[in-house]
C-alpha cells in the first residue's frame, strides 16, 4: 500500500471522536502520530525560507547592512555600487590583554629561513592596533657562514623601527603577483585587496577624509551667497593662490582647493580670511575690522580642530599653511608666528617630505623654500636637516627621472641650496676655532663639501628638462628695453622659481669658498653673472605669482651689484615687487643702501656725477645680517617652535596629540633637527 495515499486518506485529527480507539500501529510509544497535510506544508515552508546568515561576507556589505553573496574577489553588491570589497577578519585590539607581549621569533644562527610576522601589518589597519606592539628589536643579519654582515652593523634600533613602520604603512599588496588558486578551497582575497585607498598616501599613519575627497575629486555643487565671502575667495584665487603655487604644477591652492572649500567650512574660513587680509592691505576702502574678524574666526576654528584628537590632520595642515602664508604678508598681524610655526609642525606630524605626492608635497615645498630663502638672507641655521627630506640627488641618470616632472628638480635644487646654506653656517663656526691645526683640517673637509656642491650645481644645470631652460637670453645691448640687466625668457612659473634658487645657490658658493679669504677675479665674475641673471629674470617677468620668492632672491643678488645704474634699477624692481605682496620696502632698501655705502638717505636726488665717487663703492665686508634691519639679530624661529615635541611648540593650550600620535613617537624626530 502506498504510504502517501494512506496518509492522505487519514481523517482530520480535529474531527475524530476522542472515544475512537487508536489503531495498534499508531499507539506504539516508539512512533509519533502522522502530521497533517497543512502542518507538514507549514513546517516545510519554514525550513525553506529561513535566511542563511553570511559568515564570510565582506566588510563593505557589513558596514552597509546588506547581505553579501560571499563571492570571491569582489562580491555582487560591491560590483554594482563600484566599491572596494574589503575582506579579512574583524579584530578588536582595544581590550586585548596578553600575558606575554608580541615579539619577533629569533632566527636560529646560520639558518636561511626567515620567519614572516604579519600581525603588525594587520593590526595597523585598526585604530589603536599598532600601538600595542613594542618596538621591533633589531636582528643581526646572518650570512651563509653564520656571521653577521659587517656593513649592516651601523643600523640602529630606531632606524630599523622607522624602516619597518614606513614599509608597514606604505604596504601595497597589489604590488605582489600572487597566483589565484583554483582548488576547491575558499580563496581569501587578502593579498589581492589593498588596505590603502586613494588619498591615504597623504597621511601614512591614519585616514583623512579630506585627502580622499581630494583624490576622488568630490567637488561640491554648492555656491556661495555671501557677497563678502565671494569677493574674498576670488581675491585668494587670483592673487594669493598663484603665489603659493609657485612651485606646484598642479596648482592646488589656486585651482583645486577652492572648489573643495565650499563644502569644507574650516578651509573656506581660511581662504576667505586670507583674501580679506590681502584686500585690506591693498584697498583702503575695505574695512580692516572685517578682515580682522575673518582672521579671528579662521584662527579660532583651526584652534578648535587642533584640540580634537580625532581631527583630520591633512585638512588642519592645509589650513595652517594658508593662514601662515597669509600672515607673512603682514608681520604685525595676530598670531602670525604661531601659524607659520604651526604649519611646519603639522607638516612634520603628517610625515610629509619630498617623496609625498600631491598636496602634501606642495605644502612641503612651500614651507622649506620660504625657510631656505630666509636662512640665506639672514644667515640663519636650518631647522630641518635636508638629508631627511628623501630627495633623490642622483643626476647622472637624469634621463630616467625626467618623467617625474618638475617637482623632482625643484627638490634637488632646494636640497643643494640647503646644503650650501649649512656649509656657510659650518664655515662661520669653523672660523671661531682656537687651534689653528684643527681649523685647517676642518676647512679642508669643508672645501671638499664645497667642491661636491659645485659639481651638483653643474649637473643640475646640464640635466634639467628643457622646460626649465631659458628659451631666450638677450644681453642688455641686444634687447629693446632700457634695462641694464639681461633679458631671460622662461615660459612657466615653476621654471623661473627653479632658476632663481639655482642662481642664489651659485652666489652663495662664490662667497663661501673655505680656502679663500675673499673673492678672486673668477669668483667675482661668477657672482656678478648670477646676480645680473636674477635681476634680469625678475625685471622681465610679469608673473605676479613669483613675487615673494623674487623679493628674497633679488635682495640676495642686489648685495653683489656694483654699478650705480644697476643698483638704482634693483631698488625700483623691489618697489614694484613689494606693491604686489603688500609689504613695505623701506627696511630692505635701507639695508641695501648701507651695504652699498650710500650716505644720502634719498639716492634719487643724488647728482649723477657723484654716483661714481668713492662714497658709492661696494663694501664687500658688509652683509645684511650685520645691519640694523628688522631681522638682523633674529634667530630662525622654527628652531624652537617648528615641532610639537618642543617646549615652545605652536598652538599652546589648544594642541592635543591625534589618535595616531603614539605611532608617530616611534619615529626618529631628532633627524628633523640639525
Amino acid at each position: 500500500m502506498n504510504l502517501r495515499n494512506s496518509a492522505r486518506s487519514q481523517p482530520d485529527p480535529t474531527q475524530v471522536d476522542t472515544t475512537t480507539s487508536t489503531p495498534k500501529s499508531q499507539s506504539s510509544g516508539s512512533q509519533t502520530p502522522p502530521r497533517s497535510r497543512a502542518g507538514r506544508r507549514k513546517g516545510t515552508d519554514i525550513s525553506d525560507t529561513k535566511a542563511r546568515r553570511s559568515r564570510t561576507g565582506c566588510f563593505t556589505c557589513r558596514q552597509r547592512h546588506l547581505k553579501c553573496d560571499e563571492a570571491v574577489g569582489r562580491c555582487l553588491n560591491c560590483r554594482k555600487s563600484d566599491r572596494v570589497c574589503r575582506r579579512g577578519v574583524r579584530l578588536n585590539f582595544i581590550d586585548t590583554q596578553t600575558v606575554a607581549p608580541p615579539h619577533l621569533i629569533a632566527r636560529p644562527e646560520g639558518s636561511k629561513v626567515t620567519f614572516r610576522d604579519d600581525s603588525r601589518l594587520i593590526a595597523s589597519l585598526y585604530v589603536g592596533g599598532f600601538e600595542i606592539y613594542p618596538p621591533v628589536q633589531p636582528e643581526s643579519p646572518i650570512e651563509e657562514n653564520g656571521h653577521p654582515h659587517p656593513d649592516l652593523d651601523v643600523i640602529g634600533s630606531d632606524d630599523l623601527t622607522s624602516i619597518f613602520q614606513s614599509v608597514a604603512h606604505s604596504f601595497d599588496p597589489l604590488g605582489f603577483d600572487v597566483p589565484h588558486t583554483t582548488t576547491g578551497f575558499v580563496e581569501t582575497d587578502t593579498w589581492h585587496q589593498s588596505h590603502l585607498m586613494p588619498g591615504d598616501e597623504l597621511l601614512p599613519h591614519g585616514t583623512s577624509n579630506f585627502a580622499r575627497k581630494l583624490a576622488d575629486k568630490q567637488e561640491s555643487h554648492q555656491s556661495l551667497t555671501d557677497p563678502d565671502a565671494v569677493s574674498c575667495l576670488r581675491i585668494f584665487v587670483e592673487e594669493i593662490g598663484p603665489r603659493m603655487d609657485a612651485m606646484d604644477e598642479m596648482n592646488h591652492f589656486s585651482q583645486v582647493l577652492p572648489t573643495l572649500a565650499v563644502a569644507e567650512p574650516l578651509l573656506l574660513k581660511a581662504l576667505v580670511a586670507s583674501g580679506a587680509k590681502y584686500r585690506s592691505l591693498h584697498d583702503p576702502s575695505w574695512p580692516v575690522e572685517l578682515a580682522m574678524t575673518f582672521s579671528q574666526e579662521a584662527s579660532e576654528a583651526l584652534s578648535g580642530a587642533i584640540h580634537d584628537p580625532s581631527r583630520d590632520s591633512v585638512l588642519c595642515a592645509t589650513v595652517a599653511m594658508v593662514l601662515g602664508f597669509s600672515a607673512s604678508m603682514s608681520p604685525h598681524s595676530m598670531r602670525w608666528e604661531d601659524h607659520l610655526a604651526g604649519s611646519r609642525a603639522l607638516i612634520r606630524e603628517c610625515g610629509w617630505t619630498a617623496k609625498t605626492p600631491g598636496l602634501g608635497g606642495a605644502c612641503f615645498r612651500i614651507s622649506i623654500s620660504a625657510e631656505i630663502l630666509s636662512c640665506v638672507r639672514y644667515n640663519w641655521a636650518l631647522s630641518w636637516n635636508p638629508d631627511t627630506w628623501g630627495v633623490d640627488i642622483d643626476m647622472e641618470h637624469a634621463q630616467i627621472n625626467i618623467s617625474g616632472g618638475h617637482d623632482l628638480w625643484h627638490h634637488r635644487i632646494l636640497y643643494i641650496c640647503a646644503k650650501v646654506s649649512m656649509l656657510r653656517t659650518a664655515l662661520r663656526q669653523c672660523q671661531t676655532l682656537g687651534e689653528e691645526v684643527t681649523r685647517a683640517n676642518q676647512l679642508t673637509n669643508l672645501f671638499q663639501e664645497w667642491a661636491l656642491y659645485s659639481r651638483w650645481c653643474d649637473q643640475w644645470e646640464k640635466s634639467v628638462p628643457r622646460a626649465l631652460v631659458p628659451l631666450g637670453y638677450l644681453q642688455p645691448w641686444q634687447a629693446k628695453s632700457k634695462s641694464v640687466f639681461p633679458e631671460v625668457w622662461l615660459t612657466n612659473r615653476s621654471a623661473i622659481v627653479a632658476r632663481l634658487i639655482y642662481h642664489v645657490t651659485r652666489i652663495m658658493l662664490a662667497k663661501n669658498n673655505p680656502l679663500q679669504q675673499g673673492l678672486d677675479d673668477e669668483m667675482q665674475k661668477h657672482q656678478q653673472v648670477h646676480a645680473n641673471d636674477i635681476c634680469g629674470l625678475v625685471a622681465h617677468t610679469k608673473d605676479r605669482g613669483i613675487a615673494d620668492i623674487a623679493i628674497h632672491s633679488l635682495v640676495i643678488a642686489a648685495e653683489c651689484l656694483e654699478a650705480p645704474e644697476a643698483q638704482h634699477e634693483a631698488l625700483n624692481i623691489i618697489d614694484s615687487m613689494t606693491k604686489i605682496t603688500g609689504s613695505t620696502s623701506d627696511s630692505i632698501k635701507d639695508d641695501l643702501k648701507q651695504i652699498w655705502s650710500w650716505v644720502d638717505a634719498n639716492p634719487h636726488t643724488v647728482v649723477p656725477s657723484q654716483m661714481h665717487g668713492n662714497f658709492y663703492a661696494l663694501d664687500p665686508s658688509l652683509t645684511i645680517s650685520e645691519t640694523s634691519g628688522s631681522h638682523g639679530n633674529m634667530n630662525n624661529p622654527l628652531l624652537d617652535t617648528g615641532d610639537f615635541s618642543m617646549e615652545n611648540h605652536p598652538y599652546q593650550g589648544f594642541y592635543v596629540p591625534p589618535h595616531h600620535h603614539h605611532a608617530l613617537n616611534q619615529y626618529n624626530y631628532g633627524a628633523y633637527l640639525i
